[in-house]
């Protein structure tokens, strides 16, 4: 091989190492300064604000009502609905006990915890970002669609695809 393939060869392969270690490095940053920025989880409701809100308590005495107290997610209060009625729910797993309110107790107990989030606001939330990304697709879409409205040439062939 010759000193200028040789050179020509080495050129390339300095110019990709290269191309890996920036490709690398922004990648090492966008997982280092994506990963630092996740909020915290919310604490985990407490009992006595609970009750204090006026959430009643049962205890769950049936081997298929523990099976369902264990299927709720821990530390979290979750929405349900039965015979048409919202009730919202806490688990506490230890005591066998579930904590059950309607909208207005929960509502008494966001009063006593500012900052707690909803389970319709998480949904809320969820909502709009899912519409941000359609409005996002949708500017997208529009902007093509522009783009070969103003090209009347834009269906037919180019010159080298005629094969002249």
């Amino acid at each position: 091989m010759s000193s200028s393939g040789e050179s020509l060869l080495s050129a390339w392969i300095i110019d990709r190492a290269r191309r890996f270690a920036t490709i690398g490095a922004f990648a090492t940053l966008a997982v280092t300064f994506g990963c630092a920025s996740s909020p915290p989880p919310p604490p985990p409701p407490s009992e006595s604000a609970l009750t204090a809100a006026g959430f009643k308590v049962m205890v769950a005495k049936t081997e298929l009502q523990m099976q369902h107290l264990k299927n709720l997610t821990p530390g979290q209060i979750t929405e349900m609905q039965r015979t048409g009625k919202k009730f919202y729910v806490f688990p506490d797993v230890a005591r066998n006990q579930l904590y059950i309110g309607t909208p207005k107790e929960f509502a008494a107990y966001q009063k006593l915890q500012p900052g707690t989030p909803s389970p319709q606001s998480e949904l809320n939330a969820q909502a709009a970002a899912g519409n941000a990304a359609y409005m996002k697709r949708d500017a997208t879409m529009e902007l093509a669609n522009q783009q070969v409205n103003t090209d009347p040439y834009y269906f037919w062939p180019t010159w080298e695809e005629l094969w002249w």
